[in-house]
């Protein structure tokens, strides 16, 4: 199976960004993490973790955490979870934000499990 991440242009979740995504600051973002290659009747997908670096590399000792333990970070109310662990596909949003004034991308990176549906614990 297949891992994407795919962000939206619009609360609605119908129009991805194509190719580089360029954000103002402070711009929302609508984020999806889809599985794709399994039966949506028995998995659901679950964000654990979800973060941004300022660099490609999700071991950066540089990180703000957006997803911690399948919630949304409490120290920053930008971020709204919007489905976790219910379908193939979670949905979040934050508003875009800067690391240093002199680093302008933000890279994104998830950590995430399937669940067995019928186990009925795979949402909060």
């Amino acid at each position: 199976y297949q891992v994407r991440m795919i962000p939206f242009e619009d609360d609605e979740f119908t129009q991805p960004f194509t190719g580089k995504v360029d954000a103002e600051l402070n711009q929302k973002m609508n984020v999806e993490v889809r599985v794709e290659g399994v039966d949506s009747r028995q998995f659901a997908l679950v964000m654990d973790t979800c973060w941004a670096t300022p660099v490609n590399d999700p071991d950066y000792s540089l990180r703000w955490d957006l997803i911690i333990n399948e919630c949304p970070n409490p120290n920053d109310d930008t971020v709204v979870l919007l489905q976790n662990g219910v379908l193939t596909s979670s949905r979040f949003s934050f508003r875009m934000f800067i690391f240093t004034a002199n680093s302008t991308k933000l890279y994104l990176h998830c950590a995430v499990h399937l669940c067995l549906l019928s186990s009925n614990r795979c949402s909060l």
